[in-house]
C-alpha cells in the first residue's frame, strides 16, 4: 500500500473512531502490537515540553505536512523543521496535552490530543485538537501529518 493511501486510511479510520462515542474517546486505546508506538508519542511530548527542536525534528517524516490553526501549511520536513526551530526558541508560551486517543499497529499510528496553547504575558490562550498521523519507517516512528485545529 502506498504511503499516501496509508495516510488516507489512517485519517479516515481516526475520523470514524473519533465519532464512535464519548466513552471510547475519553482515553488511550492503544492496540496490541503497537511496536513501541507509545515511546514515540512520549518523545514527541518530551521534546515539545523541553523545546528540544533537534529531537522534535528528528520525529518528522521527510514528507510531513503540518497545519496550524490559522491555516498555515508546512510541506515537507525542511519547512516544518524551520518553523519548529523558531517556535521552540521562544520562551513566552506554554502548552498542555491531554491524550484523547492513541491507536497503532506496526505500520501506522494516530494520536489525538486536546491541548491548550497559551502566551500568558500576552493574555492569549486557545484550545486545540491536535491530530498526529504517524508512519513506521525502517523501525522508527515518524510524524507524517500534524493537524492543529482550534476548538471552542
Amino acid at each position: 500500500m502506498s504511503l499516501r493511501m496509508r495516510v488516507l486510511a489512517v485519517s479516515v479510520a481516526a475520523f470514524v473512531l473519533a465519532g464512535a462515542g464519548s466513552a471510547a474517546a475519553s482515553g488511550p486505546t492503544g492496540s496490541k502490537g503497537d511496536c513501541h508506538f507509545g515511546a514515540a508519542v512520549q518523545t514527541y511530548l518530551r521534546t515539545t515540553d523541553q523545546r528540544d527542536a533537534r529531537g522534535f525534528n528528528a520525529l518528522l517524516h521527510r514528507d510531513v505536512t503540518g497545519v496550524l490553526p490559522g491555516g498555515t501549511v508546512f510541506s515537507g520536513k525542511a519547512e516544518m523543521a524551520g518553523f519548529i526551530d523558531g517556535f521552540f526558541a521562544r520562551t513566552d508560551w506554554t502548552q498542555t496535552f491531554d491524550l484523547r486517543r492513541e491507536t497503532a499497529d506496526c505500520e501506522t499510528g494516530y494520536v489525538l490530543f486536546e491541548s491548550v496553547y497559551a502566551e500568558p504575558a500576552a493574555g492569549f490562550s486557545q484550545t486545540l485538537m491536535i491530530g498526529l498521523t504517524w508512519t513506521r519507517e525502517r523501525g522508527r516512528w515518524l510524524v507524517l501529518a500534524d493537524q492543529n485545529t482550534e476548538v471552542g
